[in-house]
C-alpha cells in the first residue's frame, strides 16, 4: 500500500511543487480581477462536468469484472462527448453574448473552451477512476505532473508574449491544455483503447443505465458538492469586494490545491485496498481507521506547521502585496487540515454502498452559504471578511467531521 501511495504521491509532490514555485510569478502577471474571470470560468466547466458524466465514475471501481468495469468507463466516455458537443452548441447559439456581458469582457471562442475543457475534464476524470481499478498508479503521478508544467508554461507563456486585453483567457488555456495532457496521459497507461469493441460500445449504454438507480444520488451530492466550493468565492466579493475574492481565491489555491492532490492520492490507493477487503469482509472498520488515524496525526504537524509559518511563508511566495492574505491561508489551514482525511477515505462509503446520507449534508451545507451569500448581499449584518470567512469554513468541517465519523464507525446501508 505505502508503495502504491508513494509512486502517486511523488508525481504530486512534483506537480505541487511546480504549481507552488509558479505562483510568485503568477501574481505578479494576474491580479485579482484576472484570478476572478478565471474562477467563474472554471466554476462553470467545473460545474458542467459533473452533468457531463453523472458522477458514475465513482461506480467503476465497485465493477465485478473488469469487462464490466471497460463498459461502464466506455459509456461514460462516450457520455462526455456527447455533452460537451450539445454544450458547445447551445453556448455558440444562445449563450454567446450573455457568456461575455456576464465575464464583463468579450473572448473568442468561449463558447467552444467551455466545450473543450469539459470534453477533457470528464475525459481524465474518467479515465483516472478506471486506472484505479487496475491498480496502475504510475500514470496519477505523470499526469499530475503534465498538467502542472502545461497549465504553468501556458499561463505563463501567454501572459509574457501576449497579454493584453484577453489575459485571463491565458489562465484557461493553461487549464485546459493541462487536463488534455492528463486525458492523454491515462490513455497510454491504461488499456481502454485496445478494450475497444463495437460490442462493449453497443452494451455501454445499457451498462450506464443499469447504474442509473444509483447515479442521481452521486450527481446531487457531487453537484451540490460543486457548487458549495464556488459559493464562497461570490460571498467574499459581497463582503469585501472583488479584491477579497482575488485573496480568497489565492489562499485557497496555495493551501486547497496540494490538500487535494495529495489527499486524493492517498484515497485512489486507500479505494483500491479497500475494495478487495470488502469482497472478503464488508463489515470491516480496521483499514479505514487505519488510514484516518495515519493522516491525522500526519495532517496536525504539517498545517500545524504551515499556520505558524504563514506570516514568513505567504510574502515570501506570493510577494509583499500579497501579505493581506495571510489570515486567509491560516484560517483555510484550519479546514484544509479536516478535508484531507476526508479525501483519503471519501470513497469507501461509495465501496458500501452507503452514501445518500452524503447527499443531504452536502444540500444541507449548499443551503446554509446560499442564506449566508443572500445575507451579505442585502444587509450590512455581517462585513468582516475573517468572520465570514470563518464561517464558510467552518460549515465544511462539520460536514466533514460527520461524515468521518460515519466511515469510522462502519455504518451499513439500511
Amino acid at each position: 500500500m505505502l508503495a502504491n501511495i508513494s509512486r502517486i504521491a511523488s508525481g504530486q509532490f512534483i506537480a505541487q511543487l511546480i504549481l507552488v514555485a509558479s505562483l510568485p510569478y503568477i501574481t505578479r502577471y494576474y491580479n485579482p480581477e484576472e484570478f476572478g474571470v478565471f474562477a467563474v470560468f472554471s466554476a462553470i466547466t467545473w460545474i458542467l462536468v459533473v452533468f457531463s458524466t453523472g458522477k458514475a465514475e465513482f461506480l467503476i471501481i465497485t465493477m465485478k469484472s473488469k469487462d464490466e468495469a471497460v463498459v461502464l468507463t466506455m459509456g461514460i466516455m462516450t457520455m462526455v462527448l456527447i455533452f460537451s458537443f450539445v454544450i458547445t452548441l447551445i453556448t455558440v447559439f444562445l449563450l454567446s453574448d450573455f457568456l461575455n456581458s456576464f465575464f464583463s469582457k468579450e473572448f473568442n471562442y468561449l463558447p467552444l473552451l467551455i466545450g473543450v475543457t469539459v470534453l477533457f475534464i470528464g475525459g481524465a476524470q474518467t479515465l483516472r477512476y478506471y486506472a484505479t481499478y487496475l491498480g496502475n498508479f504510475s500514470g496519477h503521478g505523470i499526469a499530475a505532473t503534465v498538467n502542472a508544467i502545461s497549465m504553468v508554461s501556458i499561463s505563463l507563456g501567454y501572459a509574457i508574449f501576449i497579454g493584453g486585453d484577453s489575459l485571463p483567457i491565458g489562465l484557461i488555456l493553461g487549464q485546459t491544455i493541462g487536463q488534455f495532457f492528463s486525458f492523454l496521459v491515462f490513455l497510454f497507461y491504461t488499456d481502454i483503447i485496445q478494450m475497444i469493441t463495437l460490442k462493449k460500445l453497443k452494451m455501454s449504454s445499457l451498462t450506464v443505465f443499469s447504474q442509473i438507480q444509483k447515479i442521481p444520488i452521486l450527481l446531487t451530492t457531487h453537484l451540490a458538492s460543486s457548487l458549495s466550493s464556488r459559493i464562497p468565492t461570490l460571498i467574499m466579493s459581497a463582503v469585501g469586494g472583488m479584491s477579497a475574492a482575488g485573496i480568497f481565491a489565492m489562499a485557497e489555491r496555495a493551501v486547497g490545491a496540494p490538500t487535494g492532490a495529495f489527499g486524493q492520492a492517498v484515497g485512489q490507493v486507500a479505494r483500491h485496498r479497500y475494495r478487495k477487503v470488502y469482497e472478503v469482509d464488508n463489515g470491516n472498520t480496521s483499514l479505514p481507521r487505519k488510514i484516518i488515524k495515519s493522516t491525522f496525526f500526519f495532517v496536525i504537524f504539517g498545517y500545524g506547521l504551515l499556520i505558524v509559518l504563514a506570516d514568513w511563508l505567504v510574502p515570501l511566495v506570493l510577494g509583499e502585496q500579497w501579505r493581506v492574505a495571510i489570515v486567509f491561508v491560516q484560517i483555510i489551514a484550519v479546514m484544509e487540515l479536516f478535508n484531507f482525511m476526508f479525501y483519503s477515505v471519501e470513497d469507501i462509503t461509495i465501496i458500501r454502498d452507503n452514501f445518500s446520507y452524503r447527499m443531504w449534508t452536502q444540500i444541507a451545507q449548499l443551503i446554509f452559504l446560499l442564506t449566508l451569500y443572500v445575507v451579505v448581499n442585502i444587509t450590512n449584518i455581517l462585513s468582516n471578511i475573517e468572520l465570514a470567512l470563518g464561517l464558510i469554513c467552518f460549515a465544511r468541517i462539520l460536514f466533514v467531521v460527520y461524515d468521518l465519523n460515519r466511515t469510522w464507525r462502519g455504518i451499513q446501508k439500511n
